[in-house]
């Protein structure tokens, strides 16, 4: 039964995975970067992303024949777990809580894509890291006048497109141990649904891609 899997994310427009601060008056949002200064997604908001594509793939059918059998309702609760607020974190009127199946790191870019940047940046110079990053600017318009309103220009900072890649594993404290055979048909029928990842996805950034990569 696989135990792990490979999420890879392939992001092909600038994105935004933000920090909630800003960079002085430069900046209103920043984008979110690791010790070692690179960009990532968080695991939490990507497992929020594949929880939404599983619940509408579950809403619409779509699963039965991936495993997501008709009689076992509530598919997306028992892969993720119960949402902040869901029942007190309770199942089935049993107290004490419980987690999915599913547990989703952060995704990063490749190990061996991450080596080859610090040791060039180690033999030419300080600044490759930096190259993985631009300033986006955006202002409302008047509708009326076809003008920039005065006050509404905000500055942020995006990630070009990269391929990131994050682990998804079995929850080694999972009730629902009936899916550990079934979980990645479920999750490769859903992936199409998510579109985008990160900030602003309704208005063009992190338009992406996403696969099941090696299944262990």
């Amino acid at each position: 039964m696989p135990e792990r899997a490979i999420l890879v994310v392939d992001v092909r427009s600038y994105w935004h995975a933000g920090t909630g601060r800003g960079s002085g008056s430069h900046l209103d949002a920043v984008v979110a970067r690791d010790r070692e200064g690179f960009p990532f997604l968080p695991g939490r908001t990507l497992k929020g992303l594949l929880r939404e594509a599983v619940a509408r793939a579950e809403a619409w059918g779509w699963l039965e024949d991936a495993g997501g059998a008709s009689g076992q309702p509530d598919l997306t609760r028992r892969l993720f777990g119960p949402e902040p607020g869901d029942g007190g974190g309770t199942e089935e009127g049993v107290s004490g809580g419980w987690c999915g199946l599913l547990r989703v790191g952060d995704a990063r870019l490749p190990r061996t894509v991450r080596a080859a940047i610090l040791a060039a940046e180690g033999e030419d110079g300080e600044g490759l890291r930096e190259g993985l990053f631009r300033t986006h600017f955006a202002t409302a318009i008047n509708p009326e006048r076809g003008t920039p309103q005065e006050g509404t220009l905000r500055g942020m900072e995006v990630a070009v497109p990269l391929r990131l890649e994050a682990p998804v594993s079995v929850h080694p404290s999972a009730r629902h141990v009936e899916l550990r055979g079934r979980w990645h048909a479920i999750l490769e029928r859903a992936l199409p649904l998510v579109r985008a990842v990160g900030a602003d996805r309704s208005r063009g950034l992190g338009r992406a891609v996403l696969s099941l990569g090696r299944v262990e």
